[in-house]
C-alpha cells in the first residue's frame, strides 16, 4: 500500500487554537444534528397535519419510536468510531491504518444496516403488535415502517460518510450536506403527502429520498477530495482487531440509544396502561422538542471526540484537558439558556406539530418537567466523552445503563403506582411517569462525577 491511498489536506488541528477547534468543529456538527433531527420532527410535523388522521398517525410515530430508536443506535456504532480512529490516526501520521479503519467502518455499517432491517422486515406484524399498535394506528406504523427499513441503510451510510468528511477537517462540508437532503426531505414530503396524496407513506418515501441523496453526495464529494477509502486485502485478524477496537469505541454511545429505546418502549407501555395513545401521542411531540433542544449539546460532544482524540494520539495533556473543560461550560450555559426558552417560549414551537389548544397545554405540562435538569446534561455527556476516548469505555457505557436501565426503567414502573396510592399533589398516574427522567438524569451525574473523580486520583 502507497502513501497515495489516502491523501490528507493540510492538519486543521496544528493551524488553530482550542478555543477556535471547538467552535469550527462544534457549530456545523450542532446544525448537521438539528437538521438531522429535523428529519424526524418534519415527519411528526407533517403527521399532525393529516386532518382527521393526525391522531393516529402522531401515535403510530410515538409507537414507532423504540424501532427508530434502535436503528439509529446501531447507525452510532461504527459511523462515530470510524471517524474517532480516523482522527487518531491523522494525529499518528498513519495514512495506512485511516485506509484500513475506514474499510473496516463501512464494511460494519452496511453489514449491520442491512440485517437490521431484514430481521424487521421478517417480523414487522409481531413487532407492531408487541407495540400494542391496533386498528388504525397498526395501518399508519405499517405503512410507514416499510419505506423506512430500506431509508436505514442508505441513513447509515450518509451517516458514517459524513461523520467521515468533519474527521478529515470538513465540518461545514457535513452541515451544507445534511442540510440540504432536510430540504429535499421537506419538498419531497410536502410533494408526496399533500400534492400526491399519499399520507403517511408520502412521509415515509420522502425521508428515504433525501437519505439516498445525502449518502450518495457524500461518497462524491470524498471521491472528489482523493479522501476515499481504496479497497484492500485486510486480513481476518486484523479486521477483527479493528472491528473490535471500532465497537468498544462506539458501544457506549450505541448502548445508550439502544437503551433509550427501550426506555421508550417501556414508557409508551405504561404510558397505554394508565392513560390513552392521546398521552403517547403528546409525549411523541414533548419528546421531539427536547431531541431538538438536546441536539447542540450532543453536537458538541460529538464534535470534541475527534479533538480529544487527535490531542490524544499526539499525547498533548494540556490541550486535551482544555477542550474538556471548555466544553463543559460551553454546555451548561446553553443548557440555561435553552431551558429558559423552551419554558417561557416553547408553546409558539408546538405549532410546528398542531394547532389543537387543549394538546398545547398537555404538551407545555410535559415539557415543563423533562427539562427540570436540563442545564446539567451537558456535564454528564462532556464526561462520557472524555471517558469513551480515552479507554474508560465501559465506564461510559456504564453511565448509559445507570440512567436507562438502573434508574428510569424501574422508576417509570413504580411512580404510577406511587403518584396513584398515595395521590401526590392530584397528579394522575399515567403524568407521574414523566419525573422519571429529571430524577435519573441527576443520578447519572452524580456517577459520571465520581467517575472522573476517581479516573484523576488513579492518573495522580
Amino acid at each position: 500500500m502507497s502513501i497515495e491511498v489516502i491523501t490528507l489536506h493540510s492538519n486543521i488541528y496544528e493551524k488553530h487554537s482550542v478555543n477556535k477547534l471547538i467552535l469550527t468543529f462544534s457549530l456545523p456538527a450542532i446544525a448537521s444534528l438539528l437538521v438531522e433531527t429535523l428529519t424526524i420532527v418534519v415527519d411528526t410535523s407533517f403527521a399532525g397535519h393529516l386532518g382527521e388522521d393526525s391522531e393516529y398517525a402522531l401515535a403510530a410515530l410515538g409507537l414507532l419510536s423504540p424501532v427508530m430508536t434502535f436503528f439509529l443506535a446501531l447507525q452510532t456504532l461504527f459511523a462515530m468510531s470510524t471517524a474517532i480512529m480516523i482522527s487518531t490516526q491523522m494525529g499518528n501520521d498513519n495514512p495506512f491504518r485511516i485506509n484500513n479503519y475506514f474499510q473496516t467502518g463501512v464494511l460494519m455499517t452496511l453489514l449491520i444496516s442491512f440485517g437490521a432491517s431484514v430481521f424487521t422486515w421478517i417480523g414487522m406484524d409481531e413487532i407492531l403488535v408487541s407495540l400494542h399498535a391496533s386498528g388504525a394506528i397498526y395501518t399508519q406504523a405499517k405503512q410507514y415502517l416499510s419505506f423506512i427499513l430500506l431509508s436505514n441503510v442508505f441513513s447509515s451510510i450518509g451517516y458514517t460518510m459524513t461523520s467521515v468528511i468533519r474527521a478529515f477537517g470538513y465540518p461545514k462540508m457535513e452541515m451544507l450536506l445534511i442540510s440540504f437532503s432536510v430540504i429535499v426531505n421537506i419538498v419531497a414530503n410536502a410533494i408526496l403527502t399533500f400534492g400526491m396524496s399519499l399520507g403517511i407513506q408520502g412521509i415515509a418515501l420522502g425521508t428515504l429520498i433525501s437519505e439516498f441523496v445525502c449518502a450518495l453526495i457524500a461518497i462524491v464529494f470524498l471521491l472528489r477530495k482523493n479522501l476515499m477509502f481504496r479497497i484492500k486485502k485486510i486480513s481476518v485478524i486484523d479486521t477483527l482487531k479493528m472491528v473490535y477496537e471500532m465497537a468498544k469505541i462506539g458501544l457506549a454511545q450505541t448502548l445508550i440509544q439502544l437503551l433509550g429505546g427501550i426506555s421508550a418502549l417501556v414508557i409508551n407501555e405504561q404510558l397505554m396502561q394508565t392513560g390513552s395513545s392521546g398521552y403517547v401521542a403528546t409525549w411523541n411531540i414533548a419528546n421531539k422538542i427536547y431531541m431538538l433542544m438536546i441536539m447542540p449539546i450532543v453536537g458538541i460532544t460529538q464534535a470534541v471526540q475527534t479533538i480529544i482524540s487527535y490531542f490524544n494520539g499526539k499525547g498533548e495533556e494540556s490541550k486535551k484537558n482544555l477542550t474538556v473543560k471548555r466544553t463543559i461550560l460551553i454546555c451548561f450555559i446553553y443548557g440555561v439558556f435553552s431551558t429558559m426558552i423552551v419554558l417561557f417560549g416553547g408553546k409558539y414551537m408546538l405549532y410546528l406539530f398542531t394547532t389543537d389548544k387543549e394538546i398545547f397545554g398537555k404538551v407545555m405540562a410535559i415539557i415543563k418537567v423533562i427539562f427540570l435538569t436540563f442545564p446539567l446534561l451537558g456535564i454528564t455527556y462532556t464526561i462520557m466523552t472524555l471517558l469513551q476516548v480515552t479507554g474508560k469505555e465501559l465506564r461510559a457505557v456504564s453511565l448509559g445503563v445507570i440512567r436507562q436501565v438502573i434508574t428510569i426503567i424501574p422508576l417509570v414502573i413504580m411512580l404510577p403506582y406511587l403518584f396513584s396510592a398515595w395521590d401526590i399533589a392530584g397528579i394522575d398516574a399515567a403524568f407521574s411517569i414523566f419525573f422519571a427522567v429529571p430524577v435519573a438524569d441527576l443520578l447519572t451525574l452524580l456517577v459520571a462525577i465520581f467517575f472522573i473523580v476517581s479516573k484523576k486520583r488513579l492518573s495522580s
